[in-house]
């Protein structure tokens, strides 16, 4: 482990190799889970501004959970706030299908420059999980089986995870925290 600044990095950033190969995976992290992505207090304001904008991607049943609940967002059992899932399934109800391809709906509206941020953090984040330790924020590779393809993709490109994930971080920590971190490796 390396701590840049108040950030403790997993060793499997900087030794995994990592590259999303949508392909052969067809987005399923967005449909597979158990419970919804972690948002920040921070993401809620943003959510239920541009919901209006990105829900016009959303599936029906994505929408139906949306408008059940009130929100574009749900506080767990933990006291912390997720995207809400569709009750029937175990999509994201952000879910977005394209034939047999799934995407974040958010995101989707943000590449059509509709919107002014990407997704929420932790999905962008993904497979990196952040989560507090104390005073520090931890970063840690999260192990999942559908990824086995985008693990296979980035030995196959020699791309580190850190690397893979350059964007997210900066958007996380700043620009200068990544440059710490890529002069720590």
């Amino acid at each position: 482990m390396i701590i840049v600044d108040d950030i403790l990095v997993s060793d499997e950033l900087i030794e995994k190799r990592f590259c999303c190969d949508l392909a052969q995976c067809k987005g399923v992290c967005c449909v597979d889970g158990d419970a919804g992505a972690p948002l920040r207090p921070d993401e809620l304001g943003d959510l239920s501004e541009h919901y209006p904008v990105f829900s016009k991607y959303m599936t029906a049943e994505g929408i139906a959970a949306i408008e059940s609940i009130g929100d574009p967002f749900v506080l767990n059992d933990w006291g912390e706030f997720e995207t809400p899932m569709v009750p029937s399934d175990t999509a994201c109800a952000f879910a977005c299908r394209e034939g047999e391809m799934t995407f974040c709906a958010i995101e989707k509206a943000f590449l059509n420059g509709e919107i002014p941020f990407r997704k929420p953090i932790s999905c962008h984040l993904y497979p990196v999980r952040a989560s507090k330790v104390g005073k520090y924020t931890a970063l840690n590779f999260h192990h999942w089986d559908i990824c086995r393809c985008a693990r296979a993709k980035g030995d196959q490109l020699g791309l580190p995870l850190y690397r893979f994930l350059e964007e997210p971080l900066v958007r996380a920590f700043g620009q200068e925290w990544y440059e710490k971190l890529v002069s720590s490796v």
